[in-house]
């Protein structure tokens, strides 16, 4: 934070787990609402990305993001 970043990140999601909501919950109160937040690998499906918006993400890292818009084009039609 005393770097003047824009954002903090989870992990680089080329770990074993990724990103949890819990993570990104706990981080969002360490830094408070003026800096953003991605959340990195973990997220396969649109539950998923939701759970980490719902949490406190900004941005999200995601390699399933085609899986994840086509549930989220599904849901909405």
């Amino acid at each position: 934070m005393a770097g003047d970043a824009d954002f903090v990140k989870t992990s680089t999601g080329f770990s074993t787990s990724g990103a949890k909501a819990e993570d990104v919950k706990l981080m969002r109160e360490a830094v408070g609402p003026d800096f953003k937040i991605k959340a990195a690998g973990g997220m396969h499906s649109l539950a998923d990305a939701l759970s980490m918006i719902d949490a406190g993400a900004d941005r999200l890292g995601v390699s399933a993001s085609v899986q994840i818009l086509e549930e989220a084009k599904q849901a909405w039609e």
